[in-house]
């Protein structure tokens, strides 16, 4: 069952949907979806991995983060702090919610998303797990668009507020998936972001696979793997 959720936060509205298994009344364990720079709740990443969740009896909430998709706010001014105050109010959403258990709740983040998933997790001992994918630890501002956007400077100003490294060694639980054809954030990246978590933890380097795990192959390794581990921590 999916329901579109509208929340108010201090920024932007947020738009949102909440999947839950079809059997069963809850409450159920519930993964957090959070997507990159660019991407929107509408990717099928996330719409797969919403349905496969949902069919091993776990929720999860994926949504549009300031100036994506179907959200509010200017993209050219995103932040990473601003993100961090939208998965905030989405994750108070959602262990208020009665067919939630608010003890058993778990993140996914690729790219910009799983930084900020390293972030909120290192902030908030609530998280149980985390599988952050194709993630970066710096953000090195170039001459070049992104996507053909020209982002603020603050964008880069702020994400270099956050030691997204030694905030990895606060967190652990976690699986690190990352391509080793990655040609937006090298795989060395997530290696590093994988040595400073703590155990227990899990490192998986996809051969062949490049930024957004575009081979069908590939992204369904990612999606069976990160289903797995989220079954291990929050099905028990």
């Amino acid at each position: 069952m999916i329901r579109y959720v509208e929340l108010d936060s201090s920024y932007n509205k947020i738009s949102a949907l909440f999947t839950t298994p079809d059997a069963g009344k809850g409450p159920f364990p519930a993964v957090i979806l959070s997507h990159g720079l660019i991407s929107s709740k509408s990717s099928s990443k996330y719409m797969t991995l919403s349905e496969r969740l949902a069919a091993s009896g776990m929720a999860s909430c994926r949504f549009d983060y300031h100036g994506c998709g179907e959200s509010g706010g200017d993209i050219r001014s995103t932040t990473l702090t601003i993100r961090l105050e939208n998965l905030d109010r989405i994750f108070d959403y959602l262990i208020s919610r009665p067919d939630v258990d608010a003890e058993k709740v778990g993140m996914l983040g690729a790219s910009f998303g799983g930084a900020a998933c390293l972030v909120k997790a290192s902030r908030d001992s609530r998280i149980r797990c985390v599988s952050p994918w194709a993630t970066p630890y710096m953000l090195e501002k170039s001459d070049e668009k992104i996507d053909g956007i020209t982002f603020d400077d603050e964008l880069y100003a702020d994400f270099a507020r956050y030691d997204i490294l030694a905030l990895a060694g606060t967190v652990s639980n976690a699986l690190v998936i990352h391509g080793d054809a990655d040609d937006v954030v090298p795989c060395r990246e997530g290696v590093e972001i994988y040595n400073a978590i703590r155990e227990p933890k899990r490192l998986e380097i996809i051969e062949g696979a490049d930024h957004i795990l575009s081979n069908p192959i590939h992204r369904e390794r990612a999606v069976s793997l990160a289903v797995r581990w989220f079954g291990e921590y929050l099905l028990r």
